[in-house]
């Protein structure tokens, strides 16, 4: 008995070895990829500090440059960086697609900490234009490639809760920004501005050592260009997404013309958007369903910006809540439809994705400017419309799911 019970632990020996062997390998291979991840959160944050940190030194700059309409040139200063990130968002994206995306990640990185510099050193009005359009430029890179590489590298089932960690983090580096300008005022030799760039450049450092994606292993069986009807399916989600952004925008820049103090309301949409992608998101999307979430979400965005244009005290608390828990929702749940339809040429539409929301922002801001002189409730009723048409586009885009997402 004794002899017969060693032998049979002899034939197992190699055996239990080589399932430890496995289940280490697996532990590594898992520790190794959320590694990989979290060096994809640095990038997306570092790229959107790069944008919020400059935001609160612009007035003092053209200032310093002793420019006479400060208040126009920060808003025209904003609309390069925004038009330029509109316009090479797809390049980069179809970029993407053709070469190495850890190169094209570094790429735009290395480029935002350049602009920055060019940013702290400009000397001149021209100087600063050319620095942002620069950093709109170049920042158009990241976002859409760091999202392509994840579709490459996540499986289906953990895509929306990547894609809301991504936009998370994009949203918690835009509001570092303005922190970084201004704790690291007081300390010599280095601005606010410097430490984001040295964060840049790390942070595409050591994008550039992410290990290769498996090409088309998230699409294996997907053609190289998508079907006229994943097509249309794509350009419907960036309709949504470019009024989703519009709406957004709408809320915040006539927030601002209608309050003085919106610091607190500016938290509360950060806090309950962050809250809503990494808690709430991926357990109602199980539970309410993909379509029915979206659709809600947008109305919830179109009740929230229809109560604004109601003065009361309790309205832009109450407005802000819903519209930023409907972004939470909206903008990972959108980008994940337009993955899931385009097929193996991810980064296209990731750029595209990009450059519909950016052009949602730069139309909101300036149709909220031109038309609170109407009426201080105008731009926030044109915007309520608008996304209530876009609850109608969602209920038709629903009822053709039989297509690129069946």
């Amino acid at each position: 008995m004794r002899q017969r019970a060693l032998q049979q632990w002899l034939l197992l020996r190699p055996l239990k070895r080589k399932g430890m062997e496995a289940v280490a390998a697996a532990g590594v291979a898992r520790g190794g990829a959320l590694r990989h991840f979290l060096v994809l959160l640095l990038a997306a944050a570092a790229v959107s500090m790069s944008y919020g940190v400059t935001l609160p030194l612009l007035p003092a700059l053209l200032g310093r440059l002793q420019v006479v309409a400060t208040a126009a040139h920060t808003g025209w200063l904003t609309g390069a960086y925004t038009l330029a990130l509109f316009a090479c968002s797809p390049l980069w994206g179809a970029l993407s697609d053709r070469a190495d995306r850890r190169w094209v990640v570094a790429a735009g990185l290395a480029g935002a900490a350049l602009s920055l510099a060019a940013f702290d050193a400009a000397s001149s009005l021209q100087a600063l234009y050319a620095s942002r359009i620069l950093a709109g430029a170049v920042s158009a890179a990241v976002l859409p490639t760091v999202l392509a590489y994840v579709v490459e590298t996540t499986a289906p089932a953990g895509r929306q809760r990547r894609f809301a960690w991504i936009s998370s983090a994009t949203a918690l580096g835009f509001l570092l920004g303005p922190v970084a300008a201004s704790l690291a005022s007081d300390v010599p030799l280095l601005t606010g501005v410097s430490w984001v760039a040295i964060l840049c450049a790390v942070a595409g450092a050591l994008a550039f050592g992410l290990p290769p994606p498996v090409s088309g292993m998230a699409h294996p069986h997907a053609a190289s260009s998508p079907s006229p009807q994943a097509d249309g399916w794509i350009w419907r989600s960036l309709l949504l997404t470019g009024l989703v952004v519009f709406g957004i925008t709408v809320a915040e820049v006539g927030l601002t013309l209608l309050l003085r103090n919106v610091a607190i309301y500016f938290a509360i949409c950060s806090a309950v958007m962050v809250l809503v992608q990494l808690a709430a998101y991926p357990v109602l999307e199980r539970k309410v369903g993909e379509h029915r979430l979206v659709t809600g979400a947008l109305a919830a965005m179109a009740t929230g910006l229809s109560l604004l244009a109601w003065p009361a005290s309790w309205t832009p608390a109450v407005a802000f809540v819903l519209a930023a828990a409907a972004i939470g929702i909206l903008i990972p749940a959108l980008a994940v439809r337009i993955s899931m339809a385009a097929g193996a040429n991810q980064g296209w539409a990731m750029g595209r994705q990009a450059a519909a929301a950016n052009l949602g922002q730069a139309i909101g801001a300036g149709v909220t400017g031109t038309l609170f002189a109407a009426g201080a409730g105008v731009p926030f009723l044109l915007a309520a419309a608008l996304l209530a048409a876009g609850v109608l586009i969602a209920v038709h885009q629903g009822q053709r799911r039989a297509g690129p997402l069946a």
